[in-house]
């Protein structure tokens, strides 16, 4: 060549082998190729149907896979094969992945979607990391109680902007994560996972694997694997106690697991969500060692979510252990054989307690306090067997309660009676269950009720009195729907006590006369007082509200299934949702409304075969 003569040659490029980021990428393969890789089928919706690895290209194009993700320097940084169906033994080739921060090996979403870890990077924020630890919450547990109301009460708060919407919670159906379903056969994962310190989500779901299986051992034959003998030289230098970034752990519907990981759990120093839920073989009170175990271990006073549902627990910690929680949130301990719940104390301040679906007949309290509710949302216990409504709470509280849940019970009134301080909540459902008179001290106490559900009780009373309370004038929505009702206070319901009252429902009682006193708050939109049904089951209710166009609020009325006769009333103008359907005797004139009816703008529910008078659109 002469000098400053620009020529052309060929020049071959080779990757260094020692590159860390190209060691990532073939221990992936080995990964992949000892979980079965060449079967893989992905069948969520974080990626294509059907999709898999492929390592039919460029060494330097494996880490570009479907589930996994890169830093800058392409080192490996996340691996999510849930729902590809993998099966085997995680390899020593994990301890290669020194950079990784996510590791998902199946999660309880991949039935439903397998979104969980989708759009989510390495570098998560923190909202991020909120919405993965509450994702399970928000499936499976999460439940606005104002979907206890009557479905003309629900539509009536949704017609209304002033209110917060309820909308109907997404639940998963059961048959969606059937308990013991297997969507992987991993059966283990080698001890050489403990070189990833870096690591700050672990989750394994729906897998045969069992806690011998856990990280205790390097797997591998040494005359296959080139991590083995290099690995066993530092082995005894690995300790959980160096995972400080490790903040969120799964081990969900893991069907063989006779106990729990706790050679992992206990050791782990920043842990803050643990979901160990429906893992049905830990028999419970080998779960409850694990649980106290749990909390003498390093995260026990650093742990925020604690997911235990669909479990065999029979009993809670005792006071003195749960007391260690100091930083727990949520708990959650759903479906599980549970009788009688122990106290934290004042001093935990839990925001969300999922008790339901269990046998607690006894919620005990340490100087009248479950827990310290400065910041709560939610408390549930529904379908169980509490006799009485607990006195844990204090109406006096500066701190309101999002929502109080004990529906579903055995409930025939409030424990100590008279002197029940009241609940500090802004929505309470006691329906379903056995509170034949109204609970009266709950509202005399002061409770700052909004919404109120007292349907499914057969209750025959309420007494003079029983709604009236320096906060009574907070009720908004009443339900009262499927007791045995035949009367209500005539002042209790008046304006001076209910100013803002919104929905009322009454309807499948036993009402023979009109209860017109709520017919007088100015605020009343919505009320409902269909099927009312005497002793013998015979329509008792013929009494049609006088002067009902003079309630301009109301404008959605609901009187359907009764037994009216001829009405002679001025129909309102102002109702726009009107039911009569099922009244068979009933003679009726519309002339009013029939304009309104004729321009769409008023809904008439009601049967062709009524003697239905003064507008003619009705008969076509």
């Amino acid at each position: 060549m002469k000098d400053n003569e620009e020529s052309e040659a060929t020049v071959p490029i080779q990757l260094a082998a020692t590159a860390e980021y190209l060691k990532d990428y073939m221990a992936l393969k080995e990964i992949w190729e000892a979980l079965d890789g060449p079967n893989w089928k992905y069948y969520g919706e974080a990626a294509p149907m059907g999709c898999n690895w492929n390592f039919d290209k460029e060494i330097d194009m494996w880490g570009y896979q479907p589930g996994v993700q890169l830093l800058d320097n392409g080192r490996v940084a996340s691996i999510v094969i849930s729902g590809f169906g993998a099966n085997g033994i995680v390899p020593d080739a994990i301890g290669q992945l020194t950079e990784l921060r996510i590791l998902n090996l199946g999660a309880h979403d991949e039935l439903v979607g397998g979104h969980l870890f989708k759009d989510v990077t390495y570098n998560m924020t923190q909202e991020q990391r909120l919405k993965i630890r509450m994702d399970y919450e928000q499936k499976f547990l999460y439940r606005d109680v104002r979907e206890g109301l009557s479905d003309i009460l629900i539509d009536g708060i949704n017609a209304n902007p002033n209110f917060k919407p309820i909308v109907k919670s997404n639940r998963i159906d059961k048959k969606d994560v059937q308990f013991g379903n297997l969507t992987n056969k991993i059966t283990g994962i080698s001890k050489a996972l403990m070189r990833c310190t870096k690591l700050e989500n672990f989750f394994i779901a729906n897998s045969p694997i069992v806690a011998d299986n856990f990280c205790t051992k390097l797997v591998d034959d040494a005359s296959l694997s080139a991590y083995r003998e290099a690995f066993e030289e530092e082995e005894e230098e690995w300790s959980w106690n160096n995972f400080t970034m490790l903040t969120d752990m799964e081990i969900y519907n893991c069907k063989e697991l006779t106990t729990l990981p706790m050679n992992i759990l206990a050791e782990l120093p920043e842990l803050q969500m643990l979901n160990v839920a429906c893992n049905q073989k830990i028999p419970g009170d080998v779960l409850l060692e694990n649980w106290n175990d749990f909390i003498d271990g390093k995260s026990g006073d650093k742990i925020q979510v604690l997911y235990l549902g669909y479990n065999k627990l029979t009993a809670t910690p005792e006071h003195d252990q749960l007391k260690k929680m100091v930083k727990l949130g949520m708990l959650d301990v759903t479906s599980n054989e549970i009788s009688t719940v122990h106290a934290f104390g004042k001093e935990i301040n839990l925001s969300k307690v999922y008790l339901d679906y269990n046998q607690i007949d006894k919620i005990e309290d340490v100087d009248g306090y479950y827990c310290g509710y400065y910041d709560m949302e939610s408390f549930t216990c529904s379908y169980n067997q509490l006799k009485e409504v607990p006195n844990i709470f204090n109406a006096a509280s500066k701190y309101t309660i999002g929502s109080v849940n004990f529906s579903h019970n055995q409930i025939t009134g409030l424990e100590d009676g008279d002197s029940h301080r009241g609940i500090n909540t802004s929505n309470l459902d006691l329906s379903y269950n056995h509170l034949t008179e109204f609970p009266g001290t709950l509202i005399k106490k002061g409770s700052p009720l909004t919404v109120l559900i007292m349907s499914g009780n057969g209750m025959t009373t309420i007494k003079k009195g029983d709604l009236v309370g320096k906060n009574s004038y907070l009720l908004t929505s009443l339900d009262f729907q499927f007791n045995k009702l035949k009367e209500i206070p005539f002042e209790d319901f008046l304006p001076e006590n209910m100013p803002y009252v919104y929905g009322i429902e009454f309807s499948y009682n036993q009402f023979s006369q009109f209860p017109v006193a709520p017919l007088n708050c100015s605020s009343l939109t919505v009320f409902g007082i269909r099927h009312q049904r005497d002793e013998s089951g015979l329509r008792c209710l013929s009494q049609w509200p006088e002067g009902l166009y003079k309630c301009p609020s109301l404008s959605a009325f609901f009187i359907g299934s009764n037994d009216l006769r001829k009405i002679e009333d001025t129909i309102s103008p102002y109702i726009r949702i009107f039911e009569i359907k099922d009244n068979p005797n009933i003679s009726i004139d519309l002339t009013t409304v029939c304009p309104y009816i004729q321009a769409g703008q008023y809904q008439l529910i009601y049967d062709k075969t009524q003697n239905i008078q003064g507008c003619d659109i009705l008969l076509e």
